[in-house]
Protein backbone atom coordinates (compact mmCIF):
# COMPACT_ATOMS: atom_id res chain seq x y z
CA UNK A 1 0.00 0.00 0.00
CA UNK A 2 1.27 3.44 -0.85
CA UNK A 3 0.13 6.74 0.59
CA UNK A 4 1.02 10.27 -0.33
CA UNK A 5 3.88 11.90 1.55
CA UNK A 6 2.45 13.73 4.54
CA UNK A 7 -0.70 11.59 4.69
CA UNK A 8 -2.04 10.75 8.15
CA UNK A 9 -1.72 7.10 7.10
CA UNK A 10 1.87 7.33 5.81
CA UNK A 11 3.44 5.65 8.86
CA UNK A 12 0.50 3.49 9.94
CA UNK A 13 1.69 -0.12 10.35
CA UNK A 14 0.25 -3.07 8.46
CA UNK A 15 -1.26 -6.04 10.27
CA UNK A 16 1.43 -8.58 11.09
CA UNK A 17 1.34 -12.25 10.17
CA UNK A 18 0.32 -14.81 12.78
CA UNK A 19 2.81 -17.24 14.38
CA UNK A 20 1.98 -19.76 11.64
CA UNK A 21 2.84 -17.20 8.96
CA UNK A 22 -0.75 -16.85 7.81
CA UNK A 23 -1.81 -13.41 6.72
CA UNK A 24 -4.41 -12.08 9.19
CA UNK A 25 -5.68 -9.15 7.19
CA UNK A 26 -4.36 -7.29 4.17
CA UNK A 27 -4.58 -3.75 5.35
CA UNK A 28 -3.55 -1.18 7.86
CA UNK A 29 -4.00 -1.07 11.59
CA UNK A 30 -6.04 1.82 12.93
CA UNK A 31 -3.98 5.00 12.76
CA UNK A 32 -2.95 6.75 15.95
CA UNK A 33 -5.33 9.58 16.86
CA UNK A 34 -3.63 12.70 18.13
CA UNK A 35 -5.01 14.50 21.17
CA UNK A 36 -3.84 18.08 20.64
CA UNK A 37 -4.29 20.69 23.34
CA UNK A 38 -6.96 23.30 22.61
CA UNK A 39 -5.75 26.81 21.89
CA UNK A 40 -8.77 28.72 20.54
CA UNK A 41 -12.52 28.42 20.23
CA UNK A 42 -14.18 29.06 16.87
CA UNK A 43 -17.87 29.88 16.51
CA UNK A 44 -19.32 28.37 13.33
CA UNK A 45 -21.11 30.68 10.93
CA UNK A 46 -23.63 29.87 8.22
CA UNK A 47 -22.27 28.01 5.15
CA UNK A 48 -18.89 27.38 6.78
CA UNK A 49 -17.00 24.17 5.91
CA UNK A 50 -14.26 22.32 7.79
CA UNK A 51 -11.70 22.93 5.05
CA UNK A 52 -12.40 26.68 5.11
CA UNK A 53 -12.03 26.80 8.90
CA UNK A 54 -8.74 24.87 8.65
CA UNK A 55 -7.52 27.25 5.94
CA UNK A 56 -8.40 30.24 8.14
CA UNK A 57 -6.28 29.00 11.06
CA UNK A 58 -3.57 26.90 9.41
CA UNK A 59 -3.35 28.29 5.84
CA UNK A 60 -3.85 24.71 4.67
CA UNK A 61 -7.33 23.37 3.98
CA UNK A 62 -6.18 19.73 4.26
CA UNK A 63 -5.47 20.19 7.98
CA UNK A 64 -9.17 19.93 8.90
CA UNK A 65 -8.30 16.64 10.63
CA UNK A 66 -6.64 18.62 13.42
CA UNK A 67 -10.01 20.22 14.14
CA UNK A 68 -11.72 16.82 14.25
CA UNK A 69 -9.13 15.28 16.56
CA UNK A 70 -9.30 18.24 18.96
CA UNK A 71 -13.08 17.75 19.30
CA UNK A 72 -13.39 14.04 20.24
CA UNK A 73 -17.02 14.33 21.38
CA UNK A 74 -18.26 14.17 17.77
CA UNK A 75 -18.63 10.98 15.74
CA UNK A 76 -18.51 12.34 12.18
CA UNK A 77 -16.35 15.30 11.06
CA UNK A 78 -19.29 17.18 9.53
CA UNK A 79 -21.02 17.12 12.93
CA UNK A 80 -18.55 19.78 14.10
CA UNK A 81 -20.51 22.29 12.04
CA UNK A 82 -23.97 21.40 13.33
CA UNK A 83 -25.39 22.19 16.74
CA UNK A 84 -27.51 19.22 17.78
CA UNK A 85 -28.95 20.66 21.00
CA UNK A 86 -32.76 20.75 21.13
CA UNK A 87 -34.26 23.82 19.45
CA UNK A 88 -36.80 26.18 20.96
CA UNK A 89 -40.39 25.81 19.76
CA UNK A 90 -43.26 28.31 19.86
CA UNK A 91 -46.81 27.58 21.10
CA UNK A 92 -47.81 26.14 17.67
CA UNK A 93 -45.04 23.55 17.84
CA UNK A 94 -42.93 25.23 15.15
CA UNK A 95 -39.26 26.02 15.57
CA UNK A 96 -38.76 29.65 16.51
CA UNK A 97 -35.98 30.18 13.94
CA UNK A 98 -36.15 28.08 10.76
CA UNK A 99 -33.65 30.10 8.71
CA UNK A 100 -30.51 28.31 9.90
CA UNK A 101 -31.78 24.79 10.57
CA UNK A 102 -31.89 21.69 8.40
CA UNK A 103 -34.76 19.20 8.10
CA UNK A 104 -33.67 17.47 11.32
CA UNK A 105 -33.70 20.66 13.37
CA UNK A 106 -29.92 20.98 13.47
CA UNK A 107 -28.53 24.50 13.39
CA UNK A 108 -25.36 25.59 11.62
CA UNK A 109 -24.81 28.87 13.46
CA UNK A 110 -23.30 29.23 16.89
CA UNK A 111 -21.67 25.83 17.33
CA UNK A 112 -18.33 26.32 19.12
CA UNK A 113 -15.43 24.09 18.08
CA UNK A 114 -11.97 23.78 19.59
CA UNK A 115 -9.01 24.82 17.43
CA UNK A 116 -5.67 23.22 18.38
CA UNK A 117 -2.17 24.37 17.57
CA UNK A 118 -1.11 22.86 14.23
CA UNK A 119 1.46 20.11 14.31
CA UNK A 120 1.23 19.60 18.05
CA UNK A 121 1.78 15.97 18.94
CA UNK A 122 -0.38 16.18 22.09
Amino acid sequence: MAFFKGSDYEFTPLFERSETGAEIFRGLRARRIRHPDPVLEHTVSLKERLDSVAHEYYSESRDWRWLVEANPDILFPEDLLWDTRPRAYDEDGDMTDRGTTDENGRERIGQVIIVPRRGEAG
